[in-house]
Order: structure tokens, then sequence, then C-alpha cells
């Protein structure tokens, strides 16, 4: 399907990609994995047809389709999501306007092997305009925007009111409606909460298309990817296997190509030793120079240098702070008529590893911008004795001036008695020699997000305020970062979607839910199946938000609505059926040609006639479908 061949790209004197080749096929589920700023959305614009590269070729077929997810991308703010969702659609539109073309010049076309080019083209968009099914599109849009998880009001919502996350989700529903033959996904779990990451993954596994994935969620890779490809040092490994096994088969090849360079130096070494002792014997001297000749043959097995670069996340001591670190009593907010909290409590004692779980919306991010007071609310939350909060915010990277350098940006957020450690911490953190005197504004995201937490350790700290901290990390940054966290002494209160990194990491789980914040004695795993179980493809929904729908739906506004979604439906339905008809009369009247053309062959006028009978059957049974189809319809007009 794409054939990448010798394929170079180099930022200054840096190569990026350095002779890289490697195909992708039709069934082809493949990981893309790597360290922040390996090259991995980089390889995946130039894949897209969005980054020119230095040298080399990238083959791909002229009918092939591509769904290209960026990680940020511009959104046109004056739509809603509904119609972001619905430009999916344009192709098909484009489609019609192709088939109508290439039948008009089939009917006037006398050239036989030009005709058989456009019949082949006329069946390939046939075949393409039934696979995006465009005739019940509306009902298509509203089961993957509720999929992925907006509620009815949302769906019509200007874009311009919604948050980044909830833009990325349109923009991925209006991809997945696509239906391309290759999927190209750049981190698409950013931007999803638990029960929309859940949906998607259930999407995903039996999505009939080819799949490259970017994701630092290894039970993402691991369940949708059968093919692993590694960008590392200006090139590609490539194992036919999901990341947890690419992990071990590395270790594994590590291991066996070091064996084998052990035997081949002690084989070396015993040939030297040979060489040495014949060669200045002359009855020797033809056997010492055959032995020379094959080692100056023999091809030398260098063991690959494994990238042992990590983070040395290490938090400091917490300060001592009051057994009750923050009390939340009786707080209710709200954004106008939207309600996102009632009555909530909560204590958070000393010494706790909390993580804060819940569907987007249901106000995790708002409560710890409460506690930070960022966020105006009703009730009271009171910090305990001598709290120094450390506080991570989900746009915490952007918050940093582009246009300091790192070790200014470091130094800038230390303690006076930290000043001292910059360096070190930034070194711990992965940036050493040249790379602190970068501006902020070239760094990529994982490089921010790890530039972020440095600063944040740079202050002494006993309770941290984690939003999303996992977002841009790779996978090896964050198992660092959960190790550290595991073994923090002082108090923290995270949100994540991660559930391979909230496995095993937190001592509570705090779910928000009804508008309340309810204590969920069991894991991250077992509560995602919990909620799957009781709620099914709506998994992890607050109960708030179903309550909304229903009432919606009772409502006279919802039954007028739906009933103009059904009548649109069926318009949309009846004029795919005119559309059709039109298409196999035409079909049938080159068809008739054809006959009339084949003279005396009784063969070719056997096999013109039976498809012919075939045609009429196929306009018959269309004819049928449109008369009932219609009548729907009349009935539909009459009661508006």
């Amino acid at each position: 399907m794409i054939t990448v061949q010798g394929l170079e790209l180099h930022f200054g004197i840096r190569p990026m990609f350095d002779n890289v080749s490697f195909f992708i096929g039709s069934d082809d589920r493949i990981g893309l994995v790597g360290r922040n700023g390996a090259g991995k959305s980089t390889l995946l614009k130039i894949l897209a047809g969005q980054q020119p590269y230095d040298k080399g070729t990238i083959g791909k077929p002229k009918e092939l389709t591509m769904g290209y997810l960026p990680q940020e991308m511009a959104h046109n703010l004056s739509l809603t999501p509904w119609q972001v969702a619905e430009k999916a659609f344009e192709e098909a539109q484009q489609l019609n306007a192709s088939i109508e073309g290439i039948t008009s010049s089939l009917e006037k076309c006398t050239n036989d092997e030009e005709a058989m080019e456009l019949a082949t083209l006329l069946a390939h968009a046939h075949e393409r305009l039934n696979a995006l099914g465009a005739a019940d599109h509306d009902m298509q849009v509203e089961r993957m925007l509720k999929g992925i998880g907006f509620v009815e009001h949302d769906m019509h919502r200007l874009m311009s009111e919604l948050s980044g996350g909830w833009r990325m989700r349109a923009e991925l529903a209006r991809l997945l409606l696509m239906q391309p033959d290759l999927l190209l996904l750049d981190e698409p779990t950013n931007h999803l909460d638990l029960p929309a990451i859940q949906w998607l993954e259930d999407l995903l596994r039996t999505y009939p298309a080819a799949l490259v994935l970017i994701s630092h969620d290894k039970t993402f890779l691991d369940r949708l990817t059968k093919r692993t490809l590694e960008v590392v040092g200006g090139n590609i490994i490539d194992r036919k296997v999901p990341w947890s096994q690419y992990v071990e088969l590395r270790k594994v090849e590590r291991q066996q190509q070091a064996a084998a360079a052990k035997d081949q130096q002690r084989y070396i070494k015993e040939t030297t030793d040979l060489i040495n002792k014949f060669r200045a014997k002359a009855s020797k001297a033809a056997f010492a120079q055959n032995l020379i000749n094959k080692l100056d043959k023999l091809e030398r097995i260098e063991v690959e240098d494994e990238d042992l670069r990590k983070m040395l996340v290490k938090f400091p001591p917490a300060p001592n702070s009051g057994k009750i670190v923050c009390e939340i009593r009786g707080v209710s907010k709200a954004y106008d008529e939207k309600r996102i909290f009632s009555n909530a409590e909560l204590t958070i004692a000393k010494g706790e590893h909390l993580a804060l779980v819940g569907a987007n919306g249901t106000g995790k991010s708002t409560l710890v911008r409460m506690i930070m007071d960022e966020e105006p609310y009703d009730g009271e939350i009171r910090l305990g004795h001598n709290v120094i909060i450390g506080y991570y915010a989900q746009d915490m990277p952007e918050r940093m001036s582009p246009l300091k350098t790192v070790i200014e940006t470091a130094e800038y957020a230390a303690s006076e008695e930290n000043r001292l450690r910059v360096r070190a911490m930034l070194g711990a953190f992965m940036f050493s020699g040249e790379d602190v005197d970068k501006k902020v504004k070239v760094l990529s995201g994982g490089e921010r997000a790890r530039l972020a937490l440095c600063c944040m350790l740079l202050k002494p700290l006993n309770f941290l305020i984690l939003d999303e901290p996992t977002h841009h990390l790779d996978i090896q940054s964050k198992d660092v970062l959960k190790d550290a966290l595991k073994n923090y002494d002082g108090t923290f209160l995270l949100v994540s979607h991660d559930r391979d990194f909230l496995t095993g990491l937190t001592n509570r789980l705090l779910e928000l839910d009804d508008l309340r914040i309810r204590d969920q004695h069991m894991d991250i795993v077992e509560l995602i199946e919990k909620r799957k179980a009781l709620q099914g493809a709506d998994i992890g929904r607050s109960s708030a938000r179903v309550k909304e729908e229903k009432v919606e739906k009772n409502s006279d506004q919802r039954e007028k609505r739906d009933r103009d979604k059904e009548r649109k439906r069926v318009r949309n339905s009846v004029e795919r059926l005119e559309k059709q008809l039109a298409d196999l009369e035409k079909e049938e009247k080159a068809l008739q040609t054809e006959v009339m053309k084949a003279g005396s062959s009784a063969d070719k006028l056997q096999d013109g006639y039976v498809r012919l009978g075939d045609l009429a059957k196929r306009i018959a049974a269309v004819m049928e479908e449109w008369e009932s189809t219609s009548a729907q319809l009349q009935e539909l007009e009459e009661e508006a």
C-alpha cells in the first residue's frame, strides 16, 4: 500500500532519518514508538504528505485514502461538532459527481481499452460510495459523536465554545466517519477520558483499515497493534509483534548479539594467535596469509547500543505537614445552568496517594483548580497546617515563556536554596550540554512536559496536584515518573486517563459522578469493567448526563428533532435511490449498446443478455424500494 524507500531528512546537521525503508500493507496495525524528539510525529506527517523530506521515495496508489489526526491542529471555530463530523461525507458528494462524469464518458467511448479502464474506475467509485454509507449519514454522525462522548446539546454548540480536547474529538469523529484506507493517529487518546478511550479501542479493534498509531499508552498499543516500528537514532527497527512483546524480543536479540559478538571475538583472537605463530615460518606462510584473508573478509558483529537515557526523578523528602492536608466541605459549582458539584465532600489525609477519575465534564480539572483557588465556588475548601502545593496543570507546558531558554525557565522556577541544583536537576530530566540553552519554543511536547515537571521539583513540596502529567511523555519517562510517585513520602492528588499509569499507583480512587465525589475501593481496571458492565457502550458517563439526556428525550423539543431527523434520513434515502435508478438505467443503456455491437458472436450475445436480465432484476428491486420509501416520506411530510 505504501512503500518508503531510502528516506532521509536532516534538521541542520542532525539526521532525523538516515536511509530509512519500510512497507505498510493494507492489513497492517502498526505501533510507531520511540523517545520524545526521535521523529515519530515527523514521520507521520511525511506519510500524510504534510512534511517535506530531503531524499528518498514514498510510493502509494492513486486511489489510496488516508485519515491523519495530528496532536495539534487548526479548527474551524464557526462550525459545530455535528458540522465538523458531517464533513466526512464530502468525499461521497465528490464520488457522486465523479460517477456521473465517468458514466457520461463511458456512454460516448468507442475505444474498448479506454472503456475497460473507465468501467474499472466506475466500479471502484461505486464500491467506495457503498463503503462510506453516505445515505444514512445523519444516523452515523449521531452514533459516532455519542460514542466519543458528546451529549446531544454539545453536538450543536459552536467549536469556539468547546475546549481543545472536545474540538479534537470532533475531528476524530470526522476522520473515523471518512473510513479511509489508512488511519494515521498521533496520540489520539490525549484528549479522551477513560470511557471514550475504551470506546475508541473497541471501535479500532475491528476497524476495516490499516492503522499507524503513535501512543504512549502501553495497553492501547498492545490491544490494537500487531507490529512495532521504533524510531531510534535516525533509523527504524521493525518487528511484527505488539509493544510489550517487542520490548522482550529486543532484550533477547541484544543478548543473542552480545553472545555472538563474544564468540566472534574469541574466534578472531584464536585466529590472530595462529597467524602470529605461523607467519614467520616459510612453510606456513601461505596458510597464515589465508587466515589473514579470512579475517579481512569477516563481517564484524556489532551489538546495538541500547538507549539507556532516562529521567532520574526522585522527589525530595516532603516537609512535615498537619495530619489533614485538605478538606472540602459542602462545595457546589456551576457554569450558568450546568451544575458540576452539589454539596461535594472530601478529606485528604497526610501521605495519601489519590487519583481523580471520571468522564470528561464531571469536574476533575475544575476541582483541582478550585483547590488552587483558580476557580470560584460555593462552600469551603481548607488546606491543612504547613501544606505546600506543587501544581502541574494540563496546560503547564504551554504556560512557560517560549522565548526563555531551558535554564532560564528552570532558574526562574527554583527556590533560592535550590538555585545551585538547577543544572543537576535539568540533567536528571535529560537536559544536558547545549540542550539547556535551547529556547522553549523549539522543544517537542515531551521535552516541554519534562521541563515543566523539573521546574515543579525545584521547590520544597508536600502536596502534589498533577493534572494529566503524562501527556506527551514517552513510555520510558512515564514509567520513571510512576516509580517516583510510588516512592514519594508526601501526598498527591492525580488526574489521569492512562490505565497503565494508574494501575498499582494509588491507594484511593475518587470517582466524580452524579455531582459528587465517590470513594471507589478498587483498582482502575476493575472500575472500568464495572462501569462497562453497568452502562455498556456508554461506560462511565455520569448519572447527571444520563438523566439530562432522558429528560431531553421525553421533551417535545427532542421529539420534534427526532421527527426532523427521520424525515431528513428518509428524504436522503429517496434521493439516493433516485440516483441509483438513474445510474442503473445509464448502465442498462450502455449494456444494450454493447450487446448490439456484439454482432453475430453467440457467446457475447448470450453473456450480454444474461447481464441485462440481472440488471433488470436490480432495477426492479430498487424501484420497489423507492416506491416504499417515497410513500414513507409522503406520510412524514403530511405529519409535519
